[in-house]
């Protein structure tokens, strides 16, 4: 099963302060995207082998599926929130409150499962040392590191902002509809997020099981397990 870490970047900045640096974060986005629908439709056809093997297989699927839900969680939260934020519905205070409350509680599953999938892609490329599987233990170690370094480096701004925007002490009842405001954004990310990588996961896990059944392909082929 070949699976992909992904790369976090946190900074709403961007969004208003050039042209080119959006260009630039909505290219991030796309990015995770299709490392995300990759994650889910890889874990889709390694479903059935992994769980009748079980084991480090079977764990490694869950890592790509909590790996796939975070990222495609992530996209949706960029697009709500900032699509809240243009429409009127939230100010920038609470944009930017969104957008910290879904990444941290993203971050940790993403670092977590990020350690595992960069384990298993270093044992592969060990094992196989052939071009992809270097590529992709090159492009995990990268993704792991850079995830790493920014939580280390925003988090504690981050949960200090949050602090500021939900300890209660708002100066209106609007303050507070507002951040609830906030957090339903983030809670329909999140479920955005993982029924998109169950539904991925499903239908391709079930377009495999027909190949198999018909014999166009062999049960275990596309497995890559360290």
């Amino acid at each position: 099963m070949l699976v992909l870490n992904k790369s976090l970047n946190f900074n709403p900045a961007p969004f208003t302060e050039g042209y080119m640096q959006t260009l630039l974060l909505v290219g991030l986005l796309l990015l995770n995207f299709a490392i995300s629908w990759f994650n889910a439709y890889s874990i889709g056809r390694s479903w059935a082998d992994a769980k009748a093997v079980g084991g480090w297989p079977r764990f490694m699927t869950w890592c790509g599926g909590i790996m796939s839900a975070s990222g495609f969680t992530w996209c949706y939260l960029i697009i709500m929130a900032l699509s809240a934020g243009a429409l009127g519905f939230l100010p920038p205070k609470y944009v930017k409150a969104a957008l910290e409350l879904g990444y941290v509680i993203i971050i940790l599953p993403v670092l977590g499962s990020g350690l595992a999938i960069w384990m298993d892609s270093i044992t592969t490329a060990w094992r196989e040392r052939d071009a992809m599987s270097i590529g992709v233990a090159g492009w995990n170690t990268f993704a792991q590191v850079h995830n790493t370094y920014e939580a280390a480096r925003i988090l504690p701004g981050v949960l200090g902002d949050l602090s500021d925007v939900f300890d209660g002490d708002g100066d209106s009842d609007g303050d507070g509809a507002l951040a609830l405001l906030a957090i339903l954004v983030v809670i329909f990310a999140l479920a955005g997020g993982v029924l998109t990588t169950v539904m991925i996961v499903r239908s391709t896990a079930r377009k495999y099981a027909g190949e198999v059944l018909d014999g166009k392909r062999s049960p275990g082929t596309q497995q890559r397990y360290a």
